[in-house]
């Protein structure tokens, strides 16, 4: 598109268009800015320092000079130590839903949360929800819904 062959009204218009883009770009900057200066507050929190955190990342976020693959000894996604309980999940659901109760699989894990089980899994929910349709103490009502039986 050549500038030479728009119109006044055509220049505006492409402006403002432009305009709209660059305010929709500079918003996503600044909502990732506050996330990654929430992430470096957290990092500095745990005693590690935001600016060694930045430096030195090479392409794809790698430090110079790694091959590839993961260090020994770490299992990817691991952000720390693995939570130890007395009891297994589904024993401890059990213990906090009373028979006859029908649950959610959000609500049993809030409820086994309550009562002192460990985790430090992002995928809770999801741990609960498979340990619920997996228990024979548990009988699916619907999709989302289960009833203590046993």
């Amino acid at each position: 598109m050549s500038l030479r062959t728009l119109s006044t009204r055509q220049l505006r218009q492409e402006l403002a268009r432009r305009e709209r883009g660059a305010r929709q770009l500079i918003n996503r900057r600044d909502k990732l800015q506050r996330r990654l200066d929430t992430i470096l507050g957290e990092l500095q929190d745990l005693g590690h320092d935001a600016a060694t955190a930045m430096r030195g990342r090479g392409r794809r976020g790698r430090p110079p000079g790694r091959g590839r693959g993961r260090p020994a000894g770490r299992s990817p996604g691991r952000a720390g130590k693995r939570a130890r309980n007395k009891v297994s999940l589904p024993e401890a659901i059990a213990a906090s839903v009373k028979t006859g109760a029908t649950v959610t699989p959000a609500e049993a894990a809030q409820k086994v949360k309550a009562k002192g089980f460990k985790t430090t899994s992002a995928n809770f929910g999801m741990m609960v929800s498979n340990a619920l349709s997996k228990d024979k103490r548990f009988k699916r009502l619907e999709r989302g819904k289960y009833q203590r039986v046993a």
